[in-house]
């Protein structure tokens, strides 16, 4: 089957992408659709496609992802309700906040939502918010419409949050009234050129697990069109694993709690975006300053140089640090830099090394000058984590490992250093989750994903893990 025509019709009615990964959905929903409505070819179907909005809504039935569960990434609902919302309704002059989740699937994000009002502002939540949903898929919100939910909704659900809202029916659940009543569902393209009144002027907008199915070039389009609908002094929430790629200028990427969320006309931004904050080092052209060898302006260098060059002199400067021959690839290091000031793995390397050396003031003018070609690498929020803590600047070490995390959930060495962290502050709760984390990331993923090019550390994966769950039993019983 030729699915190439089928892509770029959904693309541009829709937006959505489907990579090598997803194919097979879609070649099981075309294959479906074409036996119900009996037709003979993928061509006629196709054209009945470019026809037939209702058909086009059906196949999308078909091929869209509706995979998700209640209280999904809790942590947005308790920033939601215990910061952002009460400071809005404290300046709010009159009129309900309006919380839209974009993309809403069967309904488990905005009941979600609607019972985290509920905790917190009573059963008439719905006098001081409105809460809209909307999805494309008609038949997702005819079961987000019915409240009825198969177990395996509640994995993110405690058993006493499961019994106030739910009650069961049948071989599943039903939510409660108030809770439903508290959500308007409608059905809306979010690839549309135009939004209806309903869902315009928001204060809160979800938009998460959702772009992830779409192109690049459709995603900005949807974000700039999300950032229309919000009001100002507004914000929009992605999941953990969308927010970076939607950093683009439209809206403004702020942290609170350790949260990144988006915000629309807001003061705090992080690190007063594309400017380096606290009068650290602005990104340099050449070696760091101090540096010997550091080119002086106006210094020609050498152009007549094999392509990968500087990645052949990274790769023996990362084997000479490997053999503790920490001057030569130092020197080393510091020529790649000169040939190529944007190679932010050859600063991290650097780094690396001097912090091995305990030279820590250097190793972080190296890391910060690497970071200025790429604030959001994650090795570098990593090593200026290692270095706080190595000086006892325990807020500062948390505030980069937790950018860490942001930036690769994956990184186990980022957990590691939280739980170290939590557990010296006596924080158990935290400081066992982390532990949990680790663990869990060792065992599927392995060692390698510790986020460092060069890193010292001796003992075998088992010793961590060992130690992980050595710490979690101490903690439970009491002793950390």
């Amino acid at each position: 089957m030729q699915l190439k025509p089928f892509k770029c019709l959904i693309r541009e009615k829709c937006g959505l992408s489907f990579d090598d990964s997803r194919e097979a959905i879609l070649t099981e929903g075309i294959k479906s659709r074409l036996s119900r409505r009996a037709l003979a070819s993928h061509e006629e179907y196709l054209d009945l496609l470019a026809r037939e909005p209702h058909e086009f809504n059906s196949l999308l039935n078909l091929i869209t992802v509706n995979e998700t569960y209640f209280l999904r990434e809790s942590v947005h609902f308790t920033l939601l309700t215990e910061k952002l919302l009460p400071d809005m309704l404290a300046g709010k002059k009159g009129g309900r906040i309006k919380i839209v989740c974009a993309g809403c699937s069967t309904g488990e994000e905005p009941y979600s939502i609607a019972m985290a009002l509920m905790m917190k502002f009573g059963p008439a939540f719905s006098r001081l918010f409105s809460l809209v949903a909307f999805d494309i898929d008609e038949e997702a919100l005819g079961k987000a419409r019915a409240g009825l939910y198969p177990g395996h909704s509640f994995r993110g659900v405690p058993d006493h949050i499961q019994k106030v809202f739910f009650r069961e029916q049948g071989n599943g659940f039903r939510i409660n009234d108030a809770v439903r009543e508290g959500v308007e569902f409608l059905r809306l393209n979010l690839f549309s050129d135009s939004y209806p009144e309903t869902v315009m002027n928001a204060d809160v907008i979800f938009y998460r697990n959702v772009s992830i199915y779409f192109e690049p070039g459709a995603q900005q389009r949807i974000f700039r069109n999300l950032a229309g609908m919000l009001n100002e002094k507004g914000y929009l929430f992605l999941s953990s694993a969308e927010t970076s790629v939607h950093d683009i200028g439209v809206l403004s990427l702020i942290e609170m709690e350790g949260i990144y969320l988006y915000g629309k006309g807001v003061a705090v931004e992080i690190g007063e975006r594309r400017k380096q904050p606290d009068g650290r080092p602005k990104p340099f052209s050449a070696a760091p300053p101090g540096v010997p060898g550091a080119a002086a302006a106006g210094t020609k260098r050498p152009v007549i140089r094999k392509k990968d060059e500087p990645h052949q002199d990274f790769d023996r400067a990362l084997a000479l640090a490997g053999g503790k021959k920490y001057d030569d690839a130092l020197q080393l290091t510091e020529r790649i830099i000169g040939m190529q000031p944007s190679f932010v793995k050859a600063h991290m390397l650097r780094a690396g090394i001097l912090i091995n050396l305990q030279r820590l003031d250097e190793a972080e003018t190296v890391c910060l000058c690497g970071m200025g070609h790429d604030q959001w690498n994650l090795e570098g929020h990593l090593l200026l984590g290692l270095i706080a803590r190595a000086r006892g600047d325990v807020e500062e070490a948390k505030k980069r490992f937790k950018k860490a995390v942001y930036v690769k959930s994956s990184c186990w060495l980022a957990h590691f250093y939280l739980a170290e962290i939590y557990r010296g502050e006596g924080d158990r709760q935290p400081a066992c989750r982390e532990f949990e984390i680790v663990i869990k990331l060792l065992e599927e993923k392995g060692f390698s994903e510790h986020g460092l090019t060069f890193f010292s550390l001796s003992f075998p994966m088992e010793q961590v893990v060992h130690l992980c769950r050595h710490n979690l039993a101490e903690m439970k019983r009491g002793k950390a």
